[in-house]
Order: structure tokens, then sequence, then C-alpha cells
């Protein structure tokens, strides 16, 4: 077991472990109920297990069950839910637990945000990707224009890892599970006093074999390490965009068929390509192709122009890029050089 403390607005653990120990340890003496937000994949999975142990603590527990994928991640869903909670007595003292992958805590995290004004919630996270958007405290539904175009910044008071849960992942899953992990290796010579990048490389050769408590704690002290200096996004936290120009926009232009991760992956090598990086791009290219990473069903490139011209992280109507260099910039980019590494990076997919 592993715990790493967030020193935030709201100062919160993160405990990495292989079951829950954590259930029995906590106090629940302030929560008027707990009201558990999870989706059909593992409900079906975990449900009944992960609910038994929470009787054990708490006589009030409620269970909504949204359908999986990103499209539950809306408006809508997020009014049934209130109204769902308003049904059960869900008042301003009640605990949501976000128990699923990055979509469930997401939409779980905002309901909490909004919700009678707010309410605590924690994250229990179950999948690998989750470890980058548990951490942090922001939280979001998506727009039919953009994707997370409408959240907040809203701290948990915990978030609990069980990496057992791994094991019923879709390979798939792991892969974009080890997207977010390879951001936070590149970015770890930037804000940790080593790198983890090369190491993580290696291990990544026996995947079967890789100690997800270890490396996820690793991961998850890069972004602590980012979201402690720099908690609201005002500089330094843009960071964690690393990859994700790109590969927000090959998300939504691909309809989701493309995890998350997976499509940050790509957006990796779309980002080395534009910092004249063409080792690393290579390296990580190769790694994808290696590994069955699902390949992109190249559109006409205005298509992705279109997404890009959406980011959050833009200014002044230019499209802007984490690049990594011998520092790290945030920087706009013109459109004749990003045209240049789409074709680029199509080329070598067509080599």
């Amino acid at each position: 077991m592993v715990t790493i403390p967030i020193t935030a607005s709201t100062p919160y653990n993160v405990v990495v472990d292989n079951e829950d120990r954590w259930i029995g340890t906590n106090d629940w003496s302030h929560a008027s109920m707990l009201w558990v937000i999870t989706d059909e994949h593992v409900d079906l999975l975990y449900g009944e297990s992960f609910l038994e142990k929470l009787k054990h603590v708490h006589s009030r527990v409620v269970w909504s069950v949204v359908e999986a994928g990103d499209a539950s991640k809306s408006l809508s869903r997020l009014d049934q839910l209130v109204s769902e909670g308003l049904r059960h007595g869900c008042d301003r003292h009640t605990l949501i637990i976000a128990f699923g992958g990055g979509m469930v805590g997401d939409l779980a995290g905002f309901l909490a945000s909004v919700y009678m004004r707010g309410v605590p919630y924690i994250q229990v996270p179950t999948t690998i990707l989750a470890h980058d958007s548990a951490v942090g405290g922001k939280v979001a539904v998506n727009h039919p224009l953009a994707k997370n175009a409408i959240g907040s910044f809203y701290q948990p008071v915990g978030v609990y890892y069980n990496v057992s849960r791994f094991e019923t992942l879709p390979v798939q899953e792991v892969r974009s599970g080890i997207g977010e992990l390879l951001k936070h290796a590149y970015l770890s010579r930037y804000v940790l006093e080593s790198s983890f990048e090369d190491d993580l490389f290696f291990a990544l050769t026996g995947l079967v074999k890789i100690d997800w408590i270890t490396w996820l704690a690793r991961g998850i002290e890069v972004k602590r390490a980012i979201v402690e200096t720099d908690e609201r996004e005002q500089g330094i936290r843009a960071w964690l965009n690393f990859g994700h120009t790109f590969g927000h926009a090959l998300e939504s232009v691909e309809a989701y068929r493309i995890p998350h991760g997976e499509a940050v992956l790509h957006g990796m090598v779309f980002a080395f390509l534009l910092s004249n990086d063409e080792s690393r791009a290579r390296r990580l290219f190769e790694w994808i192709r290696m590994n069955d990473v699902t390949p992109i069903d190249w559109k006409p490139f205005d298509h992705y122009i279109e997404k890009m011209t959406r980011d959050k992280k833009n200014r002044h109507g230019e499209i802007r890029f984490v690049l990594l260099r011998d520092s790290i910039a945030v920087e706009a980019v013109p459109l004749e050089q990003i045209q240049h590494t789409f074709e680029q990076m199509k080329g070598w997919w067509e080599q």
C-alpha cells in the first residue's frame, strides 16, 4: 500500500492498494448517506461485493448506475442523477462515491460540485487511466461541440485505488491507462528530481508483470507536484495536457472509437513531431504499433483542425500545444506547421 498526500485547497490522500482496507478505517459518521455512482460494466463485475462492504459501515446507501461510455458525461445524464438523488432524499451531508473509471469520476465529481451547491465526494477508480483523472479535482461533462466544456475544479476528500480490479480490464483499457502513465513519465524530468521515462519503457516490455501499485504511485507523484503548484490551471497545470490537443480532436473525429488514453498516445507522437523530437516520436510510435494500439482511421485535415480550434488552451484564435524541449512550452503553432506534422504522422502509418 502507498499513501500520497495531496496538498490542495481541500487536502486529501491518494491510497494505492490491492484491497479495500480504507472502507474499514474511514470515519463515516459525518455522512447522512452514501451515494454511489457507477456504470453498468463496473456494477456487473464488482457492484454486489462493493455494496456489501459499504453496508457494513453505513446503513443508508443509494446506488445509481449509468451507461458505460463517454455518452453518459452529459447534462441530460446529470439532470437524471439529480432527480434520482432528490427522490432518495440525498441531502447536503450525503457523501458521493465515484466507483468506476474516468468517465464516472468526471460525472460524479461534477454532480458533487453542483448538487445542493456542493457535497463531498471520494474517488474509487477501477481503471489505470483514472490515476490521472481521479487526482486533481478537475470534473466535467461534455458538450456536443467540445469535450469537458462544462465543468469546475472541485477536490475529492479521498482517492482509493484497489489495483486487484485491473485483472478484469480489457487489454485496450490497459493500453489506454498506459497512455496517461507514459505522459507522466515524459513530464517527470521537468517536475521531479529524476526522470522515470526509460524505466517505464523497460517495464512495458513485460506488460503482464507490471507492479501497478509502484507505477501508479510514480505517475500520481508527477500529477501531485503539478497540481500543488497550480491547482486551478493558471500556469504549469496546462503541462498535463501534453498529447491532448491532437488527442482530444482524434477522439472526437473518431466518435470515441479510440479510447482516451490511446488517443493521447497518438497525440504525444504528434506533439513530439511538432517539437522536432523525432527520436522520441519514433520510439513511442514503434511501441504503439508493437502493442496493437487502435490505429487512426485518417480523415481530411480540416476535420481535426475544426476540433483543435475549440481546445481550452487556445488564445486569440491560435491553436496551442504543450511541447517538450529543454523546458516545457505551451505555445501557438502555425496552421502550416500543424498540417505538415499531420501529413508526416499519417505517412508513418502508411509505410
